[in-house]
């Protein structure tokens, strides 16, 4: 599935519906679909506003493929400077915020099981959101 959206904020709410739509299709648990959800609205919103500056005539592509075993999501803009990912596990400060803005990069990081900034050649800036079918790191109790 692939869509493209102008950089005008609100228009990654079309892609959000969409992509949770094809995740429920995928047979994710609906409290995972929420996680992509989020990162995918936080790489959206990145996009618009850090890749290509908000300018309307700029697009916003957004990409998922599936396999048995992945969801991926890329979100392309057309700018040319690349965020910087935090490490996972995810490090939160210990201060408070002051701000509610900037803590896009580390929900994503937090949220997805793998995420990275690669280059694209038609347009500028990927990112890729990996989200398994199976999360290996799920804790099951049997007490």
């Amino acid at each position: 599935m692939q869509l493209t959206i102008p950089s005008i904020l609100g228009y990654e709410v079309i892609a959000r519906d969409a992509v949770a739509s094809l995740a429920k299709r995928f047979g994710l648990a609906p409290e995972r679909i929420e996680d992509i959800k989020t990162a995918l609205c936080e790489a959206c919103t990145n996009a618009i506003e850090h890749g290509n500056h908000a300018d309307p005539q700029r697009k916003v592509r957004v990409v998922c493929t599936i396999d048995e075993q992945h969801l991926i999501i890329e979100v392309c803009d057309e700018g040319t400077d690349p965020p910087v990912l935090p490490k996972k596990p995810v490090e939160w400060p210990i201060c408070p915020y002051t701000s509610f803005r900037g803590r896009g990069l580390m929900l994503m990081a937090a949220l997805a099981d793998e995420v990275t900034v690669v280059p694209d050649a038609l347009t500028g800036t990927c990112v890729r959101l990996i989200f398994y079918r199976h999360p290996t790191n799920v804790v099951v109790d049997v007490s």
